[in-house]
């Protein structure tokens, strides 16, 4: 697993990524020891046991019941329903990527708001898919056989902002290991350096949450975080 240890190897990075013709996506976590899972295979029932597919398409159902004044545009695709209710917390078996390195880069390094510094390097994955994705794709998602890419409709804002795409698995409980599936670390030590870098760019939380929380978080950033800050 190669390893950036300064701002130059983040640059030599992204200079890899736009001169190569591969088709790639992206993952940031902030934890290099965190399981490369879906939502769904991280929680349990209150008995201890890991979530069925049955038991995850009941709580699709009961979303949609609970929320259907506010999803009813949806109620007939099942995946793009799913795609609402991941984004609003529930546990499912998406897994979000981006199409733009910043963006994931930015997520990777985003634990600087801590009250300690990070003492852990974080990951970053990329993911080289074969083929073209299906901006119409529709799928049942609890009916597949080998992991599938998913475009969704750019319903939020903040999808939109961070070129958002979703992995879809058939098995949400064992770990997403696959032939093109890379993983770079990024040391501890970079995370703010990076974010003054991104911000540079204009990656920023304000930028990837285009709402008033994300302009919040940010101003908080500028005026506690960042030297020498700009507005």
């Amino acid at each position: 697993m190669n390893r950036l240890e300064n701002i130059d190897h983040l640059f030599d990075f992204l200079s890899n990524c736009v001169s190569s013709n591969r088709k790639l996506i992206f993952r940031g976590l902030r934890d290099k020891s965190y399981a490369l899972l879906p939502s769904i295979g991280r929680v349990k029932t209150p008995e201890g046991d890991a979530f069925s597919c049955v038991m995850e398409d009941q709580l699709l159902q009961l979303f949609k019941q609970k929320a259907y004044s506010l999803v009813s545009e949806y109620k007939d695709n099942k995946l793009a329903l799913l795609s609402v209710a991941h984004h609003h917390g529930l546990p499912t078996r998406l897994m979000n990527w981006t199409k733009n390195p910043l963006v994931a880069i930015y997520f990777a390094c985003s634990n600087d708001l801590k009250s300690k510094p990070a003492e852990e390097d974080s990951i970053l994955y990329t993911f080289e898919y074969d083929g073209n994705i299906d901006q119409a794709l529709d799928f049942d998602p609890f009916n597949i056989e080998s992991v599938k890419l998913y475009n969704p409709q750019y319903w939020n804002p903040r999808i939109a902002a961070q070129d958002g795409i979703f992995t879809v698995h058939p098995d949400p409980l064992t770990e997403f290991s696959v032939q093109g599936l890379e993983k770079v670390a990024i040391a501890c030590h970079l995370n703010r350096d990076i974010k003054h870098a991104l911000n540079t760019l204009g990656v920023n939380h304000a930028m990837l949450f285009p709402d008033l929380d994300g302009i919040s978080d940010h101003i908080k950033w500028l005026r506690t975080q960042r030297s020498n800050f700009q507005a």
